[in-house]
C-alpha cells in the first residue's frame, strides 16, 4: 500500500521547506502526494508537474476553520503523515489541535507543540533557552520601539517574525522598514503573531538536524556550517560539519520532546567561542532537498 501524504505550504517562491519535502518524496515513488497551499499561482504550477494539488486557505485567516479543513482532507483522502513546511501552518494546527486531536496521528509533533503551549519562535526560544545560552529578545509592538532602542544603544539587532522572516538592522530606520516588511508576511498574522527583537551576535553560523524517536533519544544527528543565506535567513549554501554546540545541553533538551520529530538548532560561535542558540525549529528546513539521498533517509527515519 502506497502512503499517503499530504504536505502542508509548497510555494516554490517562499516556502522553500515544503518545496524540498515535496521533491524529495516525489523523486522516490513510493508515496502519493497531496499538496496543499493558498497560493493559486504556485498550486497551478505544481500541477503542471503531475502533483496533485488542493488549495487551502492561509492558516493566519482563521486558525480554526485552517485546521478543519485540513481534518477533512485527511479524512477524505485517508492521508496517513502530515508534513508542514512552514511554521505558520505547523503553530496554526497545534494552537487548534483541540478541535481535531486526531491530526496529532499523523504530525506527532503537534502533540508535543500543544502541550508545551508553544505557538511560534518566541516561545520556542523561551523553551530552548533553559538549555542553552540564548541571545536577549525584547518585544516590537511599535515602531517607537526603534528609537527607544537606539536610546539604549542596541543596534545592530534581529528583527524576526514570529513566524517567519529575520532581517539584521543597524539603525532604527533600518528597524521600522524590517518591521514593515516582516509583518506584511500573512504568516505573521493573527493570535501569536508580531515581531520582536533579539540581540545580534557576530560569529559562525552553525545548525544541527535532530530526529527523536519520542522517548528522549536521538536517533539521528547531522550537523552543519552555514556558508550563505538569503536575507530573511533562509540557507543557500552550507558544508557538512561534526561541530556540535557542545555548550548547549542536549541531554535535557531531549528529555523533554516526548514525540517523535525533528528539532533544527541554529546558533554561532562567537569570537571568544561562545556559543549562542539563536533559533529552533520544529520542522525540517529549506536545506534538507540538498542533501539528496541522504535528506530522504532523515525524512523517512522521523516516522
Amino acid at each position: 500500500m502506497v502512503t499517503r501524504v499530504l504536505i502542508l505550504g509548497v510555494n516554490p517562491f517562499e516556502d522553500l521547506p515544503g518545496y524540498q519535502l515535496l521533491g524529495l518524496l516525489k523523486s522516490t515513488g513510493r508515496y502519493d502526494i497531496i499538496a496543499a497551499d493558498d497560493s493559486i499561482p504556485a498550486l497551478k504550477i505544481l500541477s503542471m508537474t503531475g502533483t496533485r494539488i488542493h488549495q487551502l486557505p492561509h492558516p493566519s485567516s482563521d486558525p480554526h476553520r485552517f485546521t478543519n479543513l485540513v481534518a477533512r482532507l485527511c479524512q477524505e483522502q485517508k492521508v496517513r503523515i502530515i508534513l508542514p513546511g512552514t511554521d505558520a501552518h505547523l503553530y496554526a494546527l497545534a494552537a487548534c489541535l483541540v478541535d481535531e486531536p486526531q491530526l496529532a496521528l499523523l504530525c506527532p509533533t503537534l502533540a508535543w507543540l500543544a502541550a508545551k503551549e508553544l505557538r511560534n519562535k518566541w516561545d520556542l526560544q523561551a523553551w530552548a533557552s533553559r538549555f542553552a545560552i540564548t541571545p536577549s529578545r525584547w518585544t516590537f509592538d511599535n515602531e517607537g520601539d526603534a528609537v527607544a532602542f537606539t536610546a539604549r544603544a542596541m543596534y545592530p539587532l534581529m528583527v524576526k517574525g514570529r513566524r517567519k522572516g529575520a532581517m539584521k538592522c543597524d539603525d532604527e530606520l533600518e528597524a521600522v522598514v524590517a518591521r514593515r516588511a516582516i509583518l506584511r508576511n500573512p504568516a505573521n498574522d493573527g493570535e501569536g503573531g508580531g515581531v520582536y527583537a533579539e540581540a545580534f551576535v557576530e560569529g559562525e553560523e552553525h545548525s544541527l538536524l535532530l530526529l527523536t524517536d519520542g522517548r528522549g533519544r536521538f536517533i539521528r544527528t547531522i550537523g552543519f556550517h552555514k556558508l550563505a543565506s538569503t536575507q530573511l535567513g533562509t540557507t543557500l549554501a552550507a558544508q557538512v560539519d561534526g561541530d556540535l554546540p557542545s555548550e548547549v545541553n542536549l541531554d535535557a533538551l531531549s528529555s523533554e520532546v516526548s514525540v517523535p520529530g525533528v528539532l533544527e538548532l541554529e546558533w554561532r560561535k562567537d569570537a571568544t567561542g561562545n556559543q549562542w542558540l539563536f533559533e529552533i525549529n520544529a520542522r525540517f528546513p529549506s536545506w534538507i532537498g540538498a542533501l539528496g539521498k541522504f535528506g530522504l533517509t532523515l525524512l523517512e527515519g522521523h516516522r
